[in-house]
């Protein structure tokens, strides 16, 4: 079981890419409503997301044309537009450079 300082630590990574985990999600399962997002991340991470983190990370990421949503204001479904496709991409082929920069913030001085 992890400490609270463990469990804070990996809810502020999680949420510093939750762009990325949302796109990833969204790739794999097109056409997801934002509470099935909610509930993904709860059960992958073990961290509870409040639905207004969620819904907000998700409405920017439409706002940016990353992921296209239909429905209305009882309900909306999502899925990752080409953009979003080549976000998701570009952050893949970024993985070394995320490496390296988390390790020289997390290197002793």
């Amino acid at each position: 079981m992890k400490n609270q300082g463990d469990q804070d630590l990996d809810k502020r990574t999680i949420k510093s890419f939750l762009d990325i985990l949302i796109l990833k999600h969204l790739k794999k399962h097109p056409l997801i409503s934002g509470y099935e997002i909610l509930k993904h991340l709860h059960e992958e991470f073990d961290i509870p997301f409040s639905p207004g983190t969620i819904y907000h990370a998700v409405y920017l990421l439409e706002r940016r044309t990353l992921v296209k949503g239909d429905g209305d204001e009882l309900g909306r479904n999502y899925c990752l537009t080409i953009e979003g496709e080549k976000m998701l991409d570009s952050a893949y082929k970024s993985k070394p450079q995320i490496q390296e920069l988390v390790s020289s913030i997390l290197s002793e001085a």
